[in-house]
């Protein structure tokens, strides 16, 4: 049997929010600059910030590089229909109001090296985003499983892991983002993603965001994943917070194995029996924060 490993790199992890607007959306609140900064001050210490304003590419070279933190420009395509987020690109032409063109507008993205996310499944209800309708579609490379805006508008649901294991379950290899759809004050810093790469460049950032080898999360942080054998482990990180659940989850969102609550570093270690499919691992607190790994693919033997 083979497991497949998405954090290989004994490297960095470098913490980041793909979904943020300025005041040149719609929504948006605040100057770029203040967003920035915000993000790579010394209490949030973000390394990297995707700035996807609605309809439009807003330019981040002012800022790029600003208290370390690495821009990425992109958009939120589409006014009111199924929205997507297109990260790294320089061009967004697009009808609004077109609800069949996602397809092009995937393909689009990949052309310029970018990356394309889902954007909140459960945004105002369940059907948001069908799963029969993300199963027409091809080449977008992650879905938001927790959209901190949808949690603080308290409108539909802001956790969609169920419609990422009915992908997962179906094969399709799509990570899970976690994201702060930041609009104003009360976002900052309550969905991200960890990556797991080996030196903080924007090459490297979005490599491994394509091979999913990150980890999204809501408040918790995570460390040491492991395969050995035919053993996947990881621990809640060191910090003073007590208590995180691991959950080790396979096809269909089936629960394989959860643990007591545990102490910081304390090791979660799940055996693999070859017919899962696939094993990711979810995390939860008491205090409601969760992380979620990306996938490790099971390859039974033949």
């Amino acid at each position: 049997m083979y497991i497949s490993n998405p954090y290989p790199v004994e490297g960095l992890w470098l913490k980041g929010n793909l979904h943020a607007h300025t005041e040149a959306s719609p929504c948006g609140h605040y100057s770029l600059l203040t967003v920035a900064g915000t993000y790579s001050d010394r209490i949030m210490k973000y390394d990297f910030l995707g700035i996807t304003d609605h309809l439009t590419i807003t330019d981040v070279s002012p800022v790029q590089g600003m208290n370390g933190l690495i821009l990425f420009s992109g958009t939120e395509f589409k006014k009111e229909g199924h929205q997507i987020l297109g990260l790294n690109i320089a061009s967004c032409g697009d009808d609004p109001l077109d609800e069949t063109n996602h397809q092009e507008i995937f393909d689009h993205v990949a052309y310029q090296g970018g990356i394309s996310v889902i954007c909140h499944p459960h945004i105002y209800c369940d059907d948001y985003w069908t799963l029969d309708r993300l199963l027409e579609l091809k080449g977008f490379t992650g879905i938001e499983i927790y959209n901190h805006n949808v949690k603080m508008n308290n409108a539909g649901r802001a956790v969609a892991t169920d419609i990422w294991d009915s992908l997962l379950s179906r094969g399709r290899r799509v990570w899970g983002i976690a994201s702060d759809d930041l609009h104003h004050c009360s976002r900052y810093g309550g969905g991200f993603i960890m990556v797991n790469t080996a030196e903080k460049s924007p090459a490297s950032i979005i490599a491994a965001i394509k091979t999913g080898a990150f980890y999204a999360s809501s408040g918790i942080l995570l460390t040491d994943f492991q395969v050995q054998d035919n053993e996947i482990s990881a621990a809640p990180a060191l910090t003073r917070v007590s208590g995180t659940v691991l959950r080790f989850i396979g096809t269909g969102g089936t629960v394989l194995w959860e643990t007591k609550p545990l102490t910081p570093g304390e090791r979660a270690v799940y055996t693999v029996q070859g017919d899962e499919g696939y094993v990711r691992i979810e995390a939860s607190r008491e205090d409601g924060a969760m992380a979620w790994s990306s996938p490790f693919w099971i390859t039974p033997e033949l």
